[in-house]
This record gives structure tokens, sequence and C-alpha cells, in this order.
């Protein structure tokens, strides 16, 4: 009789998930990040781990930190905790089947791009459809009763879709956790081709933000400000050449940097914020940039440029104080350096001066040399000659009185608020007269004020 070989001990599930994280290539920073890294040290305790006390401890760590991201989210979960964590953190892989299938269509992506990829996702799934809760229980020895936080259990509420975002991403991590075969990939490049990928495929518009360490980066900003273009009235001949900019922007045709002046509340912030929802679904996006940010300008377009999209760099209220310098990184952006500001770019500022700064007598030809400054006249001047550099400039004066009354009447029928015509008129000119005058913004506060009292 011959003598039978030991049988290879099987492989846990665990064991099999360490072999799948370690050997990933294309999308290996899906698991690399802090919960990534927390999860790893979860499924070595459950491959080799004795310590009932350090598995609860690893355990417990991974629960609460997939618990707090999700609270942070603003989109419809797939799946248990952990599942829409790394569905998420897949969605927002940056790597090369990503990055083209924005730019081509499935067809024209490479066969062993597609092979690597489909591999990859097949063995991710394997993982995310592994049930680590019953795992964990079973190598512990609990009973099915015994209080453990559950992995399977998720209560998150999706915030406002304000661009019809929420559905189609919701849609894409369902399929990437059960899909399968070339149909999977093909939904896939045809959703990053029509979406983009990562943050800018996530979100409309951004904020550019510096820590007080001085870390910088781009905040996402999930609440836009929901204002339309119709709702905007007044002001039709200067927006008809606004528009007209931004279609040859979007187009691919360039497009001007813009310079929006005018009295306060007339309406010109409110004007861009109304450009990104009405074009965002040609691949516009906005970035709200403080002047006081201008000279970063250089990483600012580190992450725009080779990107689909086109983006708006946004400065509200722009204006210079006297000792101010970041009107150099204003001058950059509009002439350009020794690097040229991407196609994809344009900026669009809004001021109520002109100049945008603030003119002194002392700054006049003539007056006393400031302590310090050899060529203050000349600094002078090329503050002043900035607004000469935008292409396009654009007017918002103060509204006479029949628009001022036709901004009131159109928002408060977009309030839904039902007041005789003249009475409402009567009650608009009385507001104006007593709050700031006539602006599209104190016609706005008036809709405001008078939405609680009938």
């Amino acid at each position: 009789m011959s003598k039978l070989s030991p049988q290879k001990p099987k492989t846990s599930a665990a064991e099999k998930a360490l072999e799948i994280i370690d050997q990933l290539v294309l999308l290996q920073g899906v698991f690399e990040d802090k919960t990534g890294w927390t999860f790893v040290k979860f499924l070595k305790w459950l491959n080799k781990g004795d310590s009932p006390q350090d598995g609860l401890k690893r355990y417990g760590k991974l629960w609460r930190m997939l618990a707090e991201s999700q609270a942070r989210l603003n989109h419809p979960p797939v799946g248990n905790l952990l599942q829409n964590y790394f569905l998420e953190r897949l969605v927002e892989n940056d790597n090369t089947f990503h990055r083209q299938a924005e730019w081509v269509p499935f067809k024209n992506l490479s066969l062993s791009l597609r092979g690597v990829y489909s591999q990859e996702l097949d063995h991710i799934q394997t993982i995310l459809k592994t049930d680590w809760e019953a795992e964990f229980r079973k190598k512990i020895r609990l009973q099915s009763k015994t209080f453990v936080p559950s992995l399977q259990k998720n209560n998150a509420v999706a915030g406002k879709d304000f661009f019809g975002l929420a559905k189609g991403r919701k849609g894409l991590k369902e399929r990437l956790l059960n899909g399968k075969d070339i149909a999977l990939l093909d939904d896939i490049a045809d959703y990053f081709y029509q979406t983009g990928w990562g943050t800018f495929g996530r979100y409309r518009a951004f904020r550019w933000e510096v820590s007080l360490s001085g870390e910088a980066r781009l905040e996402g900003i999930d609440n836009v400000d929901p204002i339309i273009l119709k709702n905007l009235i007044g002001y039709d001949e200067a927006r008809k050449a606004l528009l007209e900019n931004i279609e040859g922007f979007v187009a691919d045709k360039g497009g001007n940097n813009v310079l929006i002046y005018g009295e306060r509340g007339t309406g010109k912030s409110s004007t861009v914020k109304a450009l990104l929802n009405a074009y965002h679904a040609k691949g516009l996006r906005l970035i709200e940039v403080s002047a006081s940010h201008l000279n970063e300008y250089h990483d600012i377009l580190r992450h725009l440029k080779n990107r689909r999209e086109k983006f708006i760099l946004f400065v509200d209220d722009l204006s210079f104080e006297e000792n101010e310098t970041s009107y150099k990184g204003l001058k950059a952006l509009l002439e350009g350096a020794i690097e040229s500001t991407p196609s994809n770019v344009i900026l669009i500022a809004t001021s109520n001066r002109r100049h945008l700064i603030k003119e002194f007598f002392d700054d006049r030809a003539g007056s006393v040399q400031k302590e310090g400054e050899i060529h203050g006249a000349d600094t002078i001047e090329e503050k002043l000659s900035l607004s000469d550099r935008f292409g396009l400039v654009i007017s918002f004066l103060s509204p006479n009185q029949d628009i001022y009354l036709k901004i009131a009447e159109n928002w408060a029928k977009v309030e839904g608020i039902k007041l005789p015509p003249e009475e409402l008129r009567l009650k608009a000119l009385q507001w104006a007269r007593f709050n700031n005058g006539r602006s599209g913004r104190t016609a706005r506060q008036f809709i405001n004020d008078l939405k609680g009292k009938v």
C-alpha cells in the first residue's frame, strides 16, 4: 500500500485576501491608506493571530474607522460598511485604466490594460464579498448573540444630489461589487468617459484651502448654490458676452479671462455660480480661490493640467490693498509665466472696483515717494493696469427701479409667494429704501423676509 502524502492545509479567507492585496499592481492604491492598513493588520490577526484581546482591538479599530468615514460621505452607500468604503476607494483610485477611460472610449483601451484591470477587480470582489464579521466571530469563537459592532449595517443617509451624480455613482459601485466579464469593464469605462474619474468626477465645485500648517489642497464642495441663469434678471447684454465666452471655452475653442465689476449685490458672483449649474454637464468645474492665495497658482494648476475638464478659477470680491503683493500672482496667471496657463483654465474675478486697488491721493504722480519704494509709481501703475489684462471686462451697475422690481417679482414667483402685484412692488420699494438700496441682493433679502410673513 502506497503511503499517502500529507494534505496541504486549506488556505483561509484571510490568507487569500492578504495574498491578493500583496499582488495588486494596477489597483494597489485601493488598500494603501490608514483604513486599508488597519484592514490588513486585522487580516494578519485572522490568519495567524492568537490573542483574542488583540483581535478585538484590531476589529474595533477597523469598525470605528469605517463608521467615521461613512458618516463623512455624502453619496448613497452600497453594501456594508467595509464594502462601501473600499468601493469608494476603488472609484477614486488613480490608475492607468481610469485615466485613459476618461479620454477615450472603451474599445480604444489596450487589451493588456483591460486584462490586468479585470483580473485585479475580480480579486478585489472576492475580498469584498467575504463576510469578515463572520470570519472574526468564527476565529474568536463568539456566539452570534454576543455584541460586536456590525460591519453589515449601513444606515448612511445621502445628501442632496445637486448635479444628478449620486444615482450614477451608486450604480457604478453596485456594478463594481457584483458585475462580471467584459460588460462590466465597458460600463466602468463608459462611466469615467461620461463623468470623469477621481475627485473631478465626484465634485463639480471646489475650494482651494490652506491649513494652518501650510498644507494646501482642493476641497470638494457638495452643497453648491443652486442658482440658475433664468432666475437672474437684468444685465442681459453683459451676460450674453459672458455666455458666448464660456460656450467657446467648454467647446475647446478657447476662452478669455473675465473681470466682472460693479456695485455690491448686483449678482456678479451669482452669475459665476450659475455658469457652473448651466455647463457642468459639458465638463465645466469651478474652483474658488482667495485673492490671498493667488501666489500659489503654480500649485493649483498642477492639479488641473492634463485633465479633460474645463476649470474656472473664481476669485470673488477681488481687490488689493496698498502694500499687498499677491497681485503678482494674478499678473502671472493673466499674462503667463515660463510655464503657461493650461488651455483648460480661465480666471473669472468679481470686484467692486474697476481698477482693483484703492487709490489714495498720495498714489498720484508727483506725490512724495513712499519710504523704501524706489519705483513706487511703477508699482502703482502695474496694479492699475491689471484690469486691462483681462480679455473680457463686464460691468454690473446698480439696477434702476424697474429692473429691481422685476427681480423681486421673479423671486416671489420662484418662492411661490402670492401677493397682489401692487402690494408686492410697494413692499419691495419700502424694503430697498431702508435696506442698502436697490440691488439683486436686496431683492432676494426682501423675498427671504417676506417668506416668513405671508
